[in-house]
């Protein structure tokens, strides 16, 4: 594993770890002492720093007064801001849950926000104004945790429906947070509100000061947009969406409401919404039968509904008119952290099935030896790997129904060893679909370089373990946070990820990317929809190719091709 993700130390088979597995933070003279009048687990627990920084937010003898909350970073930036409550609204059938869906998994992976869906579908039960209520105590009850009064019955939580899931919490360190009722198509668990949600004390404390570390994003939509057409939060009129503006003043002055409406006058894209709609839910591909009766259906549903208005008479509100995925987004006052990344996301996202081919480069001379990072070249091994990367790419790649070429995309990052992987592929240029195209152009993303070790760079597991047993314990508390002296951390990968994740999504072509370890479990878990607290500890192999098939309301499938060679254990690195 040298030379990606540098100091694996610390996971539990490491050689390393026998010098930290067994040590607790007394056995490296951190700063001990009160608690600063910052909630330490409050804070960490909605990620507003590394946890490896957090000895540094106690007093000590050489610091009394310190600092009680560091300033934030762009990995954790969702979590720093106004709440937000984003409504999906528009004609059925056109993807409003895969956007709900792929919105959420974005915002928590690459920003850091505690993000929640909230399907209206789920709120149908009783009348119209008590359906109503019920959402609005849901929503209220997660963002301020307090339920709102809108002239109807008060509802509890508990018999609610709400998808709720603040994705980036190390839930082996911090408690659950989930309210009853789960989206697309999962059972609903017994309701749960764990832990300590409250503003930390010292942001009370600053007279004036305007509380902004308390950024969440909850959002709504509606997976049968034809039974919640007369439902307030639907947004299906223009009387609708001013109650719904209403009412989120009423839970909080801080929430901001942003309205997202969903157009598709492409036919073919919305035949291809409705079959990839009805086969995620099990049922199978529709025949034409099935696509003219809920094309009528939908006709019928456009005379009642009221599109956002272009004369003006909503324009203090925001909103994005997200047309044809991509083909145009109109946007209206769309400012703010969050509300730009959705915004430029938005831009970029269609429905089509994605394939992504992910492999890191073949072995190094770094691996062999044992070393950290560096620039090296591939092994005897690794140039082997590369002929057989370039058949693969040829055969498999280039040619996905076996026998007809399609287009078909290269990245690599800026590193030797990666373009000495990718050197025997060919570029041809090949007629595909009507297109003269250049198969397999070679794009190089320095975005996709290995993690940097800083000082570490060049030194061997042993040699790090042996001189610097504090940060090889910070490392293992606190491994996607930790940022090696003068060098990256993970947060720092998802950072420069996150403009080609942007890219990525915009793609329909099967690309591959060859990498490095670290930068391919932060993009492995992404597209997997995993947590991103986990992604370190994913493993990617050497010689294996990892194919990743999603397009958004599915579960993004996976399969592993190994293709060699075999690297002998006495030229491994231990």
């Amino acid at each position: 594993m040298s030379g990606d993700d540098p100091l694996s130390v610390l996971s539990g088979d490491d050689p390393l770890a026998v010098h930290v597995r067994d040590r607790s933070p007394s056995d490296f003279s951190l700063p001990s002492g009160p608690p600063s009048t910052v909630s330490l687990e409050r804070c960490q627990s909605l990620e507003w720093y590394a946890k490896s920084q957090e000895h540094l937010l106690k007093t000590s003898l050489h610091n009394p007064l310190p600092t009680e909350v560091p300033p934030p970073i762009a990995a954790l930036g969702g979590n720093h801001g106004d709440m937000h409550v984003v409504v999906l609204i528009g004609l059925p059938e056109v993807g409003k849950p895969f956007l709900a869906k792929r919105m959420r998994q974005y915002l928590r992976f690459f920003h850091g926000a505690s993000c929640a869906l909230f399907d209206t579908a789920t709120h149908t039960k009783d009348t119209i104004e008590e359906n109503a209520q019920s959402l609005s105590n849901a929503l209220s009850l997660w963002l301020v945790k307090a339920p709102v009064s809108i002239n109807a019955p008060k509802l509890s939580i508990v018999g609610s429906n709400v998808h709720l899931e603040p994705p980036s919490l190390n839930r082996s360190l911090y408690p659950s947070f989930r309210a009853s009722g789960m989206s697309f198509g999962e059972p609903p668990p017994s309701p749960q509100l764990d832990g300590d949600t409250s503003l930390p004390d010292a942001a009370k404390v600053y007279q004036g000061q305007k509380v902004v570390d308390s950024g969440r994003c909850a959002i709504v939509y509606g997976s049968d947009t034809f039974r919640t057409f007369t439902e307030r939060w639907s947004g299906s009129s223009k009387e609708r969406r001013r109650w719904i503006a209403e009412s989120v003043k009423r839970i909080s002055p801080n929430v901001k409401l942003i309205f997202i409406e969903v157009k598709v006058s492409d036919p073919v894209l919305l035949r291809n919404n409705i079959s990839l709609k009805r086969q995620a839910s099990g049922q199978g591909p529709p025949d034409e039968e099935h696509y003219l009766m809920v094309e009528k259906s939908i006709r019928e549903y456009a005379k009642r509904y009221v599109t956002i208005q272009d004369d003006g008479s909503e324009d203090d509100m925001s909103y994005v008119l997200f047309i044809n995925y991509g083909e145009k987004v109109v946007t209206n006052r769309m400012h703010g952290f969050l509300r730009m990344r959705i915004a430029q996301f938005l831009s970029t996202i269609h429905t089509e099935t994605h394939t992504i081919y992910l492999t890191r480069h073949g072995q190094s001379e770094y691996n062999r030896l044992g070393k950290i990072g560096g620039n090296s070249g591939v092994t005897e091994y690794g140039l082997e790997y590369a002929r057989r990367l370039a058949k693969f790419a040829e055969e498999t790649i280039c040619k996905e129904d076996g026998a007809n070429a399609n287009k078909a995309r290269l990245w690599t990052s800026s590193m030797r060893r990666t373009n000495e992987t990718s050197q025997f592929i060919e570029h041809p240029e090949v007629d595909a679909d009507g297109d003269n195209w250049l198969q397999m152009s070679h794009r190089v993303y320095r975005n996709l370089d290995e993690i940097f070790a800083g000082e570490y760079e060049g030194l061997t597991y042993e040699e790090v373990a042996s001189r610097h047993q504090d940060e090889a314990f910070l490392r293992k508390v606190d491994k996607i946070g930790y940022r090696y002296p003068r060098g990256e951390s993970y947060y720092d990968i998802i950072s420069r990820l996150d403009p080609l994740v942007h890219e990525l999504e915009s793609y329909h072509e099967p690309i591959l990317i060859v990498s490095h370890q670290a930068v391919l479990r932060m993009m492995y878990a992404y597209f997997k929809g995993s947590d991103r607290m986990d992604a370190p500890r994913i493993s990617i192999p050497l010689h294996t190719v990892i194919k990743l098939t999603y397009n958004g309301w599915a579960q993004c499938c996976e399969e592993q091709v190994y293709l060699g060679p075999d690297v002998p254990k006495n030229e491994q690195s231990t």
